[in-house]
């Protein structure tokens, strides 16, 4: 099992990683927000990736070998979790971590089916396949994000914080922007209007 590569981050997209260690290119799946993350260090940035060694598609022994990257151990720890979830298989799980681990955990713990069904690959039956199998096994990673804030309890801002997470803002970011935007336009009723107008703020 290959646990970490650790080198000179070369290239990064939406979806995937390379890099160099000694020479040797590897290609690492990665989720949107660890994608995010590298691009902010930069090409030649000198990177630590944990990793989950697996195989894509094909019977057992006949897939396509692949690595599943992480920026902590717990995030990798979780994707294991996920795994076990019916029909989940690594690309789809690794698709799936869109949101960072403690709001999709609390989404699970809370058997908050509107949260999950908004990430990637994830519909109403897949849903309800992460809370009965996980809902037990996600204090561990509720604790880990002690510092995010509070689940806001109105419907506008729940599904416009979603969006605005996956396109890269931290959860206090995203809130702060759109209380700003909801005290100056309280007329917004749809989360799609809302989160053009807090992108067209300054």
């Amino acid at each position: 099992m290959i646990r970490f590569v650790r080198g000179e981050l070369v290239s990064v997209d939406e979806e995937k990683a390379i890099v160099d260690v000694g020479g040797v290119g590897y290609e690492v799946s990665i989720s949107a927000p660890f994608a995010q993350s590298l691009r902010e260090r930069g090409a030649g940035a000198k990177v630590t990736i944990h990793t989950y060694h697996c195989e894509r598609g094909g019977a057992a022994g006949g897939g396509t070998p692949m690595l599943v990257g992480f920026e902590t151990e717990l995030e990798r720890s979780f994707f294991e979790d996920l795994l076990t979830v019916h029909q989940l298989g690594p690309v789809g799980a690794c698709r799936a971590m869109a949101l960072p681990v403690a709001t999709i955990a609390r989404a699970i713990s809370l058997g908050d089916e509107t949260t999950l069904k908004r990430l990637p690959g994830v519909g109403k039956q897949r849903a309800r396949d992460m809370i009965s199998k996980l809902q037990d096994k996600m204090e561990r990673y509720l604790a880990a994000g002690e510092e995010l804030p509070e689940r806001p309890t109105d419907e506008l801002t729940s599904e416009a914080l979603a969006i605005l997470m996956q396109l890269g803002l931290s959860p206090s970011e995203a809130l702060q922007r759109i209380a700003a935007v909801r005290e100056a336009s309280p007329e917004i009723d749809e989360a799609d209007k809302l989160v053009r107008a807090v992108f067209r703020r300054k």
